[in-house]
């Protein structure tokens, strides 16, 4: 499609050299005044505007002010003056103008300037085209995810009930293989419902169901859910006495917690504890995770709670894989105001931790 360009300029002659320059490569439009010019770019597709700053009426400034302003891809303008003096340029500038053009106009740095900001607008749009398209590729993803995970739940609660009565029945070593396969389809239950959360929470459609919660208890539950995994290992889990209570989601919080408590005893070497508490202190609600495990190398621990993260295996045994786990935990701590964090523990092994903001208050 060819370019159009948009002339303003309230002297006919002007309008009509500059249509001859450029009217072999570019449609050129004319407008001798702001309103005309509005007009136009209401009425047609302009890729750039070629603006006289000294007009009556509403000066070239002041409408290039109104076009910058206006919501729409971005639209090249380039101001026409007489003037060299440098208050208007700075005007000009403060307006949004992209280049200035002095009269009288050379033909030649005319066109160069012309066919460099029409480059730059196509550039725009194209790049504005590839983002939608990916916007409703991402969304059609996420309509797909969480069908999926809808369709799962079904399957999976029949899985468990099934496996639950072969290991009433079952013999005392068929049992322990039972026990395991529940385990595993514990996990894939896990990964689907965060997977359902992280939807909402990426969403904005989930909102928090606040109320004083004790830490402490929030603290026991999340590690009762996964001490399976932790005996299976020869993972011991200690919890220190907590003394303190939060305003959040408790439901929610402890699902994150679970995840931090399920990562280190994934990582934990067999006979070591994983150490779980929280405490109030500096205005801030911490609860800890700490174990005895490889630990996250500096530069991975920024990405470390990012989607889909991974971390990569090193000449050393260290963590590794990917998933969802470590990025719902940092975005159940944002959704209550705070932030997820990881450091290394002294005398090894890792710390993680959710700081959550000063509404929680002594137990």
């Amino acid at each position: 499609m060819v370019p159009t360009v948009l002339v303003v300029d309230d002297e006919e002659r002007n309008r009509t050299l500059v249509e001859a320059w450029l009217g072999q490569d570019f449609r050129v439009l004319q407008a001798q005044d702001a309103a005309s010019a509005l007009a136009v770019i209401e009425a047609q597709d302009v890729d750039l505007v070629l603006l006289d700053v000294m007009m009556p009426g509403e000066s070239g400034i002041e409408v290039c002010r109104k076009l910058k302003a206006r919501p729409e891809a971005y639209l090249p303008v380039l101001l026409l003056t007489a003037l060299r003096d440098q208050d208007d340029r700075i005007a000009g500038l403060a307006a949004g103008a992209d280049d200035f053009l002095t009269k009288p106009i050379d033909r030649y740095e005319l066109r160069l300037r012309v066919e460099t900001f029409v480059r730059l607008r196509r550039n725009e749009l194209q790049i504005r085209e590839q983002l939608d398209a990916l916007a409703r590729l991402a969304a059609l993803k996420d309509d797909l995810v969480s069908l999926l995970v809808h369709d799962l739940r079904n399957p999976l609660a029949g899985l468990f009930g099934w496996l639950h009565v072969i290991e009433a029945d079952a013999p005392a070593g068929v049992r322990e293989d039972v026990g395991a396969a529940i385990e595993a389809a514990s996990r894939l239950k896990e990964a689907t419902e965060d997977l359902l959360q992280i939807h909402a929470i990426e969403a904005g459609a989930l909102a928090l169901d606040r109320a004083p919660i004790e830490l402490d208890h929030v603290v026991r539950e999340a590690a009762s859910a996964v001490s399976g995994a932790a005996r299976s290992r020869g993972v011991t889990l200690a919890l220190a006495p907590t003394k303190c209570r939060a305003n959040a989601d408790g439901a929610l919080l402890r699902r994150a917690l679970e995840n931090l408590v399920a990562n280190a005893i994934r990582y934990a070497p067999p006979g070591s504890a994983v150490e779980c508490s929280a405490r109030l202190a500096h205005g801030r609600c911490t609860i800890e995770v700490a174990d005895r495990g490889p630990g996250v190398p500096d530069a991975q621990k920024p990405m470390l709670f990012t989607k889909f993260a991974a971390v990569e295996p090193s000449m050393r045994r260290t963590r590794r894989g990917f998933g969802l786990g470590l990025y719902l935990v940092d975005l159940v701590a944002r959704a209550h105001g705070g932030s997820a964090v990881v450091r290394d523990r002294d005398g090894g092994g890792t710390v993680f931790a959710i700081e959550l903001p000063a509404d929680g208050v002594p137990a």
